[in-house]
């Protein structure tokens, strides 16, 4: 074997070295950090998100809105194709127009004795039948104009102007600013820190978004969060609560799906 060959050998088997040792430094640092770190824990923002929709299915003629418009409860979103019912309410305009005419015919002859009590019963009641079927037709002709259910911001916009909406498929996705909260799964042994109504103050991944946040929830989760010693000796099971704290500042820059994190004190072992 030349000297070539043993200097190149060397040499790979320096690098390797290098890379081991790097990778066994960087281990420990990350180790060193989540041990700093046991006592901070990450959560995600959730909001009340709501369906903006109707029961009426049809076309939709027109959007008014946009993804992150800004809305105020009973602002027009979205108009619904209305014209075969607005053709029917015509139609039902001009029939209860001439039962009204008759009717009064027929009131006069009974009054005059001219035809029995059936006869007047009769054409009353198909009169009271077509303004019910005008007042049905106008609650629908009314739903074929979409509001804002609430105070919010257009989330997502499902739709287009064109496109056929089914009954229940929304046009848009409204979220409500206000129901902004911030869930954490908390062991039971930091449980001492946290009560209902307590504020903190979460971090965010970005460093100029704090949030203050306020507990309004606190409940054991499913049996399956539970933290289960590998040995039994001087150890105990641990349960995993279910933490909901309020956000109470920033709500307009907190998106859904968000990381949060609350830093409590170290736990006492």
């Amino acid at each position: 074997m030349n000297k070539k060959s043993i200097n190149m050998k060397r040499i790979a088997m320096f690098l390797f070295s290098a890379l081991l040792m790097a990778v066994f430094t960087t281990s420990c640092k990350e180790d060193s950090n989540s041990k700093v770190k046991d006592n901070e824990f990450q959560g995600y923002i959730e909001n009340t998100q709501v369906n903006v929709t109707t029961r009426i299915p049809g076309r939709i003629e027109k959007i008014f809105v946009d993804e992150g418009d800004t809305l105020k409860e009973g602002d027009t979103v979205a108009t619904l194709d209305a014209r075969v019912l607005k053709a029917k309410r015509e139609a039902l305009l001009a029939k209860i127009k001439n039962v009204r005419v008759n009717k009064r015919r027929v009131e006069k002859l009974y009054e005059a004795g001219a035809v029995p009590q059936q006869k007047l019963d009769e054409i009353n009641t198909g009169f009271d039948m077509l303004q019910a079927n005008i007042k049905a037709l106008d609650i629908n002709i009314d739903d074929m104009t979409i509001r804002a259910p609430m105070d919010g911001i257009v989330n997502v916009k499902v739709l287009e102007p064109n496109q056929m909406m089914p009954p229940g498929m929304p046009v848009v996705i409204e979220t409500d600013p206000k129901g902004t909260w911030a869930r954490f799964g908390i062991p039971e042994t930091y449980l001492e820190q946290i009560n209902l109504g307590d504020t903190f103050e979460l971090q965010t991944n970005s460093k100029d978004l704090t949030l203050k946040a306020k507990v309004i929830q606190i409940l054991p989760m499913a049996n399956f969060a539970t933290h289960t010693p590998t040995t039994l000796r001087d150890q105990r099971d641990v349960r995993t609560f279910d933490v909901k704290m309020l956000i109470l500042t920033n709500q307009l820059k907190c998106k859904p799906g968000i990381s949060v994190y609350l830093t409590l004190k170290p736990e006492n072992k």
